[in-house]
């Protein structure tokens, strides 16, 4: 299992992990990316993670 840091776009920053084999969408926001992955929140909605590195290096870092 292959796990990529990130720093969480909270009010702490603090390092998180992220499988890649379980990311299915990035998407950018103004100050963030988030990074959506397969599973669900307790309300069946999408699960993802705000992060402050940007589009390109999510995705280089994920496909890296």
């Amino acid at each position: 299992m292959k796990l990529v840091s990130f720093h969480y776009a909270g009010p702490n920053e603090t390092l998180i992990f992220i499988n890649p084999e379980h990311v299915v969408a990035v998407r950018p926001f103004p100050n963030t990316t988030h990074i959506y992955v397969s599973a669900l929140q307790n309300h069946g909605g999408p699960s993802y993670y705000p992060v402050r590195e940007t589009i390109d290096d999510v995705v280089k870092r994920l496909s890296g």
